[in-house]
């Protein structure tokens, strides 16, 4: 009888492909601290920062897409570091350029390495016996590393400036690439399948899937982008929100731990639902006139919104591994998340008018409530196709 114990072969796989799913996501959890520091350069305008705040993304986008031609036929342990070091590679490039255009082609570039490798984590953690609790540990992961960002990449940008930024990042990189060069896992997916690969992506379940997941990362990256801006128009200071966030961050961890026990107990539907409804309720608490204390209500709201979209990605990650059994749909969640925040910043600094944020907010509202509908066409779909559904 073989023994159940995790040998330490599968724990250090298990933590190479966190760490890069955890550095994948480092430009999005970070994503309020870039866009205050290059605002408060005064070099953008409101319109290249936000589309400076999508570049990364963009390369993300192109490089995961590719994935699902290559994740189950290239070597992974070789691709994920020629990743990460491109990745790294950029942000030195990145350091005291103060023109867009350059700095927009790198940050892609960046985001080109840093895609590829992220495709390749999200592969092996769903090929992990319960896929929903890798993925909540993924997010535990990034909430880790937001939560010391966030304390930590202010008073390095204090000594520092801009740049301490990128050194933040790197160095989390240098561990990671460390880690990955010790021990990375294989495919554990067949390489050859009968299924074409464009069955996979234009079957209507799996665009289904897809479209949820960028509706729900478009409103998420727009409010989030500006989350940090929403303080300071409350009246706080930067160093107050930074912490509330990083406070938030680390509360949120809690959250994609706990989706996996109560969607068992009241089911995914109604997960979803509950995850959703709090994170409309929280933005429209912002929207208009303030009567509670400022610092009461902007640690109230930025901290239930983080904890609960922690809460939701478990759950919209794993219906990308429901809707294909050959394990090659799950690299385009990197790319739904992507697109999602490719259009998020952009069309949230298009919004934003005298210093009001209120549309940022309304967008946020009305993604949700359609990712709602739309995740729950899913599940309902899921369930008439399948009687009896499997615990996870």
């Amino acid at each position: 009888m073989k023994s159940t114990k995790p040998q330490p072969s599968r724990l250090l796989h298990m933590a190479s492909l966190l760490f890069v799913a955890m550095m994948g996501a480092s430009i999005l959890t970070l994503l309020p601290l870039w866009v205050g520091a290059l605002t408060d350069q005064g070099i953008f305008t409101g319109q290249q920062i936000g589309w400076l705040a999508s570049a990364d993304v963009i390369g993300i986008f192109l490089s995961s897409a590719s994935a699902i031609f290559w994740v189950r036929k290239l070597p992974w342990q070789p691709m994920a570091l020629l990743g990460l070091a491109l990745f790294t590679v950029a942000n030195l490039a990145s350091l005291g350029v103060e023109k867009f255009a350059p700095l927009m082609a790198i940050r892609i570039l960046a985001g080109l390495g840093c895609g590829s490798a992220y495709a390749i984590a999200l592969a092996g953690l769903g090929d992990q016996r319960n896929p929903q609790l890798a993925f909540g540990l993924m997010v535990t992961a990034q909430v880790a590393f937001g939560t010391i960002g966030f304390f930590a990449v202010p008073r390095i940008m204090g000594e520092a400036d801009i740049s301490g930024f990128f050194h933040y990042l790197n160095g989390w990189l240098a561990i990671t690439i460390a880690l990955c060069f010790i021990a990375f896992p294989c495919s554990q997916k067949a390489t050859d399948t009968n299924e074409s690969v464009f069955a996979t992506m234009l079957s209507g379940p799996a665009l289904l899937v897809f479209a949820t997941t960028v509706v729900y990362y478009c409103g998420v990256s727009a409010v989030w982008a500006y989350l940090e801006r929403i303080g300071i128009n409350l009246g706080l200071g930067s160093a107050e929100v930074g912490d509330l966030l990083g406070i938030g961050f680390a509360i949120s961890g809690l959250g994609s731990l706990a989706t996996p026990w109560l969607s068992g107990y009241v089911g995914r539907a109604a997960t979803l639902t509950i995850a959703m409804t709090a994170q409309v309720i929280t933005m429209a608490v912002l929207i208009g006139e303030y009567t509670l204390d400022a610092y009461l209500l902007y640690a109230t709201t930025s901290i239930v919104f983080q904890f609960f979209w922690s809460f939701s990605l478990p759950l919209l990650m794993d219906q990308f591994n429901r809707v294909d059994d050959t394990g090659r749909f799950i690299v385009l969640c990197a790319s739904a998340f992507k697109v999602g925040e490719i259009a998020g910043p952009p069309l949230a600094a298009a919004l934003i008018s005298e210093g009001n944020y209120s549309a940022v907010l309304w967008l946020g509202i009305g993604c949700m409530a359609i990712t709602l509908l739309m995740a729950l066409t899913t599940e309902r779909r899921r369930a008439a196709t399948v009687p009896v559904m499997a615990t996870v």
